[in-house]
């Protein structure tokens, strides 16, 4: 098994039970058994040991590899990996596991008592990351793309310059708010939720410029298959029909890619251009959200609109 980035995974000879997680340099960063391969109870089990545990990509990598491997079996449905309590989460946050345990001072390694964590994930939830991991929607003036934490800078800009601009439609933020660290942390908990399928942020592109983002947010499938839409567009791109072809490739993706039925979006009752953008996009009102955000320390009541697919 190998990986065409950093690292590649080799079968223990000498044990002949584990598997080998190196570099490109051919050093040993880590191992892992397989514990359970039950093709009746249709799971994995296996038990990782991660050496650099500092790494988030060298560990993204492996994990990316024994997810392919093991889903190959289409037997397999759900993948469990126990680690100890120093790895890297985020490397698995971001591929779609869910935390499901934390066995405390389970493990004895290296002098010391560690809690062991176990993450899972199943086939579906593996598909589905596959599906949604990269997102870049190109429009006749404009382009979708995934707002990710290498964003944050930029994004940190288009929030500074339209502070004053976004302040009488959006929630109150304080000063913390504009700063490099936290729109880091914020993309960061926004990027795991896309990955999670709970929650997709693009950035609206002008030749290779931030002038605005989308959000679908609260995506919840079943019965459902619906999630709200909100936006918001820079002061200097405003009535140029940005925001209208924005919104008509997103959902467009939301209906065809992601399968949704129905999607809501919300506007302040004085706010004529975004309500004009819905209902130009095919969106209808729904009706009126009493006190339905806090904004500049006021309640403002919302005119709600929802377009379902045909």
């Amino acid at each position: 098994m190998e990986s065409n980035l950093m690292v590649k995974i080799q079968a223990d000879k000498l044990t002949q039970t584990e598997y080998l997680v190196k570099d490109i340099n051919d050093i040993v960063i880590g191992r892992f058994r397989i514990l359970e391969l039950n093709n009746i109870s249709k799971r994995c089990d296996i038990d990782l040991k991660f050496y650099r545990d500092y790494n988030y990509n060298l560990l993204k990598d492996a994990l990316n590899i024994i997810l392919k491997t093991v889903f190959k079996n289409v037997s397999i449905f759900k993948i469990n990996i126990k680690v100890f309590e120093n790895v890297n989460i985020n490397a698995f946050l971001d591929l779609g596991f869910t935390l499901q345990g934390i066995l405390s001072e389970n493990e004895y390694f290296k002098g010391e008592y560690l809690d062991e964590l176990s993450f899972g994930i199943t086939r579906k939830e593996y598909n589905q990351l596959g599906r949604y991991s990269i997102i870049q929607l190109n429009g006749k003036n404009v382009v979708l793309k995934n707002l990710t934490p290498g964003d944050a800078e930029k994004l940190l800009e288009y929030y500074k310059k339209n502070k004053n601009h976004l302040a009488p439609f959006e929630p109150d933020r304080d000063n913390s708010f504009y700063t490099l660290e936290a729109q880091q942390n914020l993309l960061n908990e926004s990027y795991r939720q896309f990955l999670n399928g709970t929650n997709i942020e693009l950035g609206i592109f002008k030749e290779d410029r931030l002038i605005g983002k989308m959000k679908l947010s609260s995506i919840v499938y079943g019965s459902l298959k619906s999630g709200v839409l909100g936006y918001s567009i820079d002061k200097d791109e405003q009535g140029k029909g940005y925001i209208k072809e924005s919104v008509k490739l997103f959902i467009d993706y939301a209906f065809n890619e992601c399968e949704l039925h129905r999607i809501e979006a919300s506007a302040l009752i004085d706010n004529k251009r975004s309500r004009h953008v819905l209902t130009s996009c095919g969106f209808k009102l729904v009706g009126i959200n009493e006190q339905y955000l806090l904004i500049n320390g006021k309640w403002k009541d919302h005119a709600t609109y929802c377009i379902i697919k045909e």
